[in-house]
C-alpha cells in the first residue's frame, strides 16, 4: 500500500467524523461548523434539518471515499499509481458535488 491510500482512507474518516455530530444534532447555530448559508442561519429549526441531511450526505461520501481507496489501494499493481490516484479524486470530487448538491436540494424543499 502507497502513502496515497492513507491519505485517501483518512479523508474518508475524516468526513465521517465530521458528519456524526451534525447527524446527531449537536452542532449549534454557528459560522464555523455546519451548513452555513443564510437560510440556515435564520432559523434554528432549519439549521438542525439542514445540517442533519447534510451530515448524512457527507457520512456517504465518506465512505464511498473510503471504500474506494480501499479497493484501488488493494487493487494498486492492476492499476497503476497514477489509475488509482485518478479513480480516488474522481470519487473523492465526485462525492462531494453529490452531497453538496442534495443539500442544497432539501434545503429548497424547507
Amino acid at each position: 500500500m502507497k502513502p496515497m491510500f492513507f491519505l485517501w482512507l483518512f479523508v474518508g474518516f475524516l468526513l465521517i467524523g465530521i458528519s456524526i455530530p451534525l447527524i446527531l444534532e449537536k452542532v449549534p447555530p454557528n459560522r464555523w461548523y455546519g451548513f452555513r448559508v443564510t437560510k440556515t442561519l435564520s432559523s434554528e429549526s432549519i439549521w438542525y434539518l439542514a445540517n442533519r441531511v447534510a451530515g448524512f450526505d457527507l457520512m456517504w461520501a465518506g465512505i464511498a471515499i473510503a471504500l474506494t481507496s480501499v479497493i484501488t489501494g488493494l487493487f494498486l499493481e492492476q492499476l497503476g499509481a497514477a489509475t488509482s490516484q485518478t479513480i480516488d479524486f474522481a470519487v473523492f470530487i465526485g462525492a462531494l458535488i453529490v452531497a453538496i448538491a442534495h443539500s442544497f436540494w432539501y434545503l429548497h424543499r424547507l
